[in-house]
């Protein structure tokens, strides 16, 4: 029985522009006729058309144990949609894997920076420890003084 454009597009699992880009002039004048259909002239295709058309379909589409055929509302992705849907998925894991690198790699020298800091300060409070130290110790008098004022402003306070 013949089978219209949009007949022959879902059961190829493609386009109907897909199946009209095969419907050259040459096919036209040997498979292709004019019907009314519903009130309508519709264009069908032989059963030897069919068949032609057919084996073009399934031998470009075929599928390979294992893989599914996605289908959105437009219609069927072509395995090439997906080969290439799938490229970009590598692309983008490969680019993610590059920025999980450079996280790492910055954390660890984020890490690095506040120990250089902390040692830094610790250094800071020794030196300011061993400075207050040795002016003590160079001058005695100076020190002994001060704790002497200190003294004696208390003692004037009663």
């Amino acid at each position: 029985m013949p089978k219209t454009i949009r007949e022959l597009a879902d059961e190829f699992g493609v386009s109907k522009q897909a199946v009209r880009k095969k419907l050259d002039a040459n096919f036209r004048v040997k498979y292709v006729q004019t019907v009314p259909r519903s009130g309508v002239q519709t264009l069908v295709v032989s059963d030897s058309g069919y068949l032609l058309l057919k084996k073009h379909f399934d031998g470009g589409n075929s599928q390979k144990l294992g893989e599914k055929k996605f289908t959105s509302n437009t219609g069927n992705m072509s395995i090439n949609t997906i080969e290439l849907l799938n490229q970009q998925l590598a692309i983008k894991d490969t680019q993610i894997k590059e920025k999980d690198e450079q996280l790492k790699s910055m954390q660890k020298l984020l890490d690095q920076s506040q120990q250089l800091q902390l040692m830094a300060e610790r250094k800071i409070e020794k030196f300011k420890a061993i400075t207050s130290k040795q002016s003590k110790h160079d001058n005695p008098n100076l020190n002994n003084a001060n704790d002497l004022k200190q003294k004696n402003a208390w003692w004037h306070f009663w």
